[in-house]
């Protein structure tokens, strides 16, 4: 009985669940082999300590005397251990446990020789131990035991231990003692638990997720596991890492193209080693027969964990099986520590095993081939759904949904909590409909056509600072802290030229500037009408604010409350609804403006609630003047920036539908001006001040004309060569 051994004490702990199955292997490990004991060791008996008679030293402070007994002893057990170390400890306690040392000598040598006799490896103690349990404890550590202690932090017989340097003692934030009945433990049950356990340290660093690209990600997708471990750098073996893809392509493209990759892509798993796991329909929740096969599931999270985890086991398959558990585990705790819900997680725990079971072809599974299995999910999907796909990619599968219906971005990009599934944007939106079964006819590019679309692609992708007219289809406006200065420095600058200008796949983000002016600086209102002559470009949409009665507020627009829900705009819906007075304009400009409606309700700058918002915005967003159209469709966002500029010397205060206008132009990209000499209060009636940024002057001034301002033409022909060759 030799070996390497400890002595470990434990009077704290960080997490209690962690805790406890650590407390709980440990004792299914004594029970195999070992010693446990709970609050104290039993006394000697009289038969014990007769046993012991001819094995006791003279002198029961001499160590040598002592080793002289046990060696007797050990030799007829024939156990190997270091007796010189076990017999100086027992004179440490016959020195330092009292007065009655022959009693203390007589107790230490029968726990020695009737537990020494088990052979065991391991010892755990739980509870506070007395001086001699101590040293008893000690003499087992030195004839090659393992020692499991746990007083927690009500240990005051240690202090006085002459051998507490030779104990690893570990503390931590909590010091409770974990409620564990330990009579009551389901050996059976836990030993499978301690297995779960065991298997999910071992393979837990098993999955890694790696990167793919939009345009790569079919190819990637059937690439073998051998060939991606080896692309890592890494070496390909029976239990090497198990590299995953995890995406989402929502929206498509150019439609042939569209329909007849996602058929090729399909087809091509028929000559892999690889097994397509197809779901297109709506998993349903467990039927009578799968709710039956879950059995009896407990209420309280960790026994539901550990039931439900029980449950899994994917035939042939040992690390699919271990990560499948662990992962279960994780999420359901993960789920009801956001929700404290313990039926939430039941329900969510019930779905993932019965759905998992379904996906590898019921309690049947069994592994078809060697390589990583694929999932592929088409069509619209619920919550639950795209938590069985995190849990599934965790379990060592690749996973892709796919749907071109984009109103299952938001959900999908929401639920992606960890950032685990990579989420590639399509420009273009259709229902779901079912997974293509068919070829659609197709163009043929001509070789100069190809070439054009090849240089196209090494100029216009962004890295050069070179963009195509209309090159991109999305934009997000980020609003410009600026100085004063600064307006009249950036405002004819084009987009790309202005900081925070950036190009991610098809969107632009746009920086633009949103002031309100106060006041006239130094009260030289000639200066300051030439300030604003020098705002007016050929893009601009100018406002002068009339001195009119607001609007008495009794419009009915109940109307548009079938078009939202939970503050969601239905988009598809609205574009397809006789209220929609885009109805004309290219898909691509009506799509914009929607989104941006959704935009300005999300923002929070609006001063509305509820239905109140929801239906302002609906009603005044989609009555945009055609002028303002005009400029918006010819907006490309990476050059010049559209301009709306407002003069208000008027003391009526902004009507909702000017601020939700202003808001919504904001959002859209536009560079916006308010002028405002009174210093008066405009659109803050509806626009919170967080919106926009205010320059106040040093002077104010009232009553002030507005003189006849004029809208420059297209300067286009104003350079050196337009005047040269200028008709007349």
């Amino acid at each position: 009985m030799a070996g390497k051994c400890e002595f470990n004490r434990y009077i704290g702990y960080e997490n209690t669940d962690v805790f406890r199955s650590f407390l709980i292997d440990n004792y299914i490990s004594v029970q195999k082999r070992g010693l446990f004991f709970e609050s104290a060791l039993p006394l000697a008996t009289i038969g014990e300590i007769s046993a012991a008679e001819p094995f006791t030293a003279s002198n029961y402070e001499d160590p040598a005397m002592i080793q002289q007994g046990l060696d007797t002893w050990l030799k007829q057990k024939r156990i190997k251990c270091d007796s010189a170390a076990v017999s100086a400890i027992i004179a440490k306690a016959v020195q330092n446990c009292g007065s009655n040392k022959r009693n203390t000598y007589f107790v230490i040598l029968c726990w020695l020789l009737k537990y020494l006799d088990t052979a065991p490896v391991r010892l755990m103690f739980m509870g506070t131990a007395t001086l001699r349990e101590l040293y008893f404890m000690c003499a087992m550590k030195a004839a090659g035991i393992d020692i499991i202690y746990v007083p927690y932090d009500d240990d005051e017989n240690f202090d006085a231990f002459s051998e507490k340097d030779e104990v690893n003692t570990h503390d931590g934030a909590l010091h409770e003692p974990v409620d564990i009945d330990f009579s009551a433990i389901d050996l059976s049950k836990e030993t499978q638990l301690s297995n779960i356990r065991a298997s999910a340290e071992k393979y837990g660093d098993t999955v890694v997720r790696a990167d793919t690209t939009a345009a790569g990600l079919f190819e990637d997708y059937i690439t073998s596991h051998k060939k991606r471990v080896l692309n890592r750098g890494g070496v390909f073996s029976e239990n090497c890492e198990i590299p995953v893809y995890f995406a989402a392509l929502i929206g498509y493209d150019e439609e042939a193209v569209y329909t007849n990759m996602l058929l090729k892509f399909k087809e091509s798993f028929a000559g892999l080693n690889k097994q397509l796991i197809f779901i297109e329909k709506t998993l349903d929740n467990p039927d009578v027969e799968e709710t039956k096969a879950l059995g009896s599931i407990p209420q309280s999270i960790g026994d539901m964990t550990d039931a439900l985890s029980l449950l899994i086991k994917l035939n042939g398959d040992p690390v699919r099986t271990a990560l499948a558990q662990s992962s279960l585990r994780e999420m359901l705790n993960s789920l009801f520590a956001e929700t404290g819900n313990p039926t939430v997680a039941k329900n969510y725990g019930s779905k993932l095993v019965t759905w998992l079971y379904r996906c590898t072809q019921g309690r049947k599974y069994a592994v078809q081939y060697e390589d990583i299995p694929v999932i592929l999910y088409y069509g619209d999907i619920s919550q639950a759904e795209l938590f069985f796909l995190h849990f599934m990619s965790r379990c060592g599968f690749d996973v892709v949904y796919i749907t071109p219906n984009k109103n299952m971005l938001d959900m999908t990009m929401d639920k992606n909590t960890d950032g685990r599934m990579q989420i590639f944007e399509l420009p273009l939106s259709k229902e779901s409909g079912k997974y293509p079964d068919k070829p659609v006819k197709m163009t043929m590019a001509t070789v100069a056509y190809s070439a054009e679309r090849e240089l196209d692609t090494m100029l216009y992708n962004g890295d050069a600072g070179i963009f195509r007219n209309f090159q991109f289809p999305n934009s997000q406006a980020i609003t410009l802290k600026t100085t004063f200065e600064e307006i009249g420095i950036l405002w004819k600058h084009e987009s790309k030229f202005r900081t925070g200008f950036a190009v991610n796949g098809n969107l632009v983000s746009v920086p633009n500037i949103f002031a309100k002016i106060s006041g006239v600086r130094n009260g030289d209102e000639d200066e300051y009408w030439d300030e604003v002559r020098s705002r007016l470009t050929p893009e601009t949409i100018l406002r002068i604010k009339e001195d009119k009665p607001a609007p008495d507020g009794s419009l009915d627009l109940t109307a548009y409350r079938s078009f939202y829900r939970n503050g969601q705009i239905d988009i598809e819906k609205l574009k397809a609804s006789p209220l929609n007075r885009y109805s004309y304009l290219p898909d691509r400009l009506q799509d914009l403006i929607l989104y941006k409606l959704q935009e300005t309700a999300d923002s929070g700058y609006i001063k509305l609630e509820g239905d109140d918002l929801m239906c302002s915005i609906l009603h005044y967003g989609l009555g945009l003047d055609k002028e303002l159209l005009k400029i918006l469709q010819r907006f490309d966002f990476t050059k010049q920036i559209p301009k709306l500029v407002y003069i208000d010397v008027v003391e009526a205060t902004f009507t909702l539908e000017e601020c939700i206008h202003t808001v919504l132009c904001n959002l859209l990209g536009f560079d916006i001006l308010i002028y405002t000499p009174t210093g008066y209060k405009n659109l803050e009636t509806f626009v919170d001040s967080r919106a926009f940024e205010e320059h106040t002057m040093n002077e104010f001034l009232y009553n002030m004309e507005v003189p006849k301002l004029k809208i420059p033409s297209d300067e286009k022909n104003s350079g050196f060569f337009g005047k040269l060759f200028r008709k007349g």
